[in-house]
């Protein structure tokens, strides 16, 4: 089975692999995992739900276009959305498979603090430089991420993208979609 993934982040492409390996619907000595990247077409910041579902579309049939014959392509990456006066950072994966039948989904969503809101929407400015100046962790997005920092280490970026993964995949497999 072949996956092509829309990432070139290590981190990144440990999480899918934990995640595929915890799977049950992979066999891991039979996957081959492609990381590429595409483009958007859009923003690089999209910053509503909406703008987010249409980016990751738009970088999953890109790939597809890239190399055509695998089994899923994958992408999977973090943004925030403004709700109610609130900003929150949530992590989304977007599965396309060879037969053009997709799903989107995300992992659970995490309150923005108002220091990071402002310097985000506000200022514009990206979420991880001002992770590192105000956590003085340099390279923080490498780390375990903005859900660590915020969850006093009881969450990382990680395991959002695995969460995330795994209520993604089973619309592929589990018997109850094919009803």
């Amino acid at each position: 089975m072949k996956i092509v993934i829309w990432t070139q982040s290590a981190p990144k492409v440990e999480a899918i692999k934990e995640a595929i390996n915890k799977s049950p619907y992979f066999n891991w000595e039979t996957i081959e995992i492609i990381d590429l990247k595409v483009n958007s077409e859009i923003s690089d910041m999209p910053t509503s739900i909406e703008e987010n579902m249409i980016w990751a579309k738009n970088r999953a049939i890109n790939s597809k276009k890239e190399i055509s014959d695998a089994d899923f392509y994958i992408w999977m990456e973090w943004w925030t959305s403004f709700f109610w006066e609130k900003t929150y950072l949530f992590w989304v994966v977007y599965i396309l498979d060879k037969n053009g039948n997709w799903h989107f989904w995300f992992s659970n969503m995490m309150e923005v603090p108002q220091f990071f809101h402002k310097k985000i929407y506000n200022e514009k400015l990206e979420l991880w430089p001002v992770l590192e100046e105000a956590t003085g962790i340099q390279n923080a997005s490498k780390k375990n991420g903005a859900f660590w920092a915020w969850s006093d280490d009881t969450l990382t970026r990680k395991d959002q993208f695995i969460f995330a993964f795994m209520s993604a995949i089973p619309v592929f497999f589990n018997k109850y979609y094919k009803m």
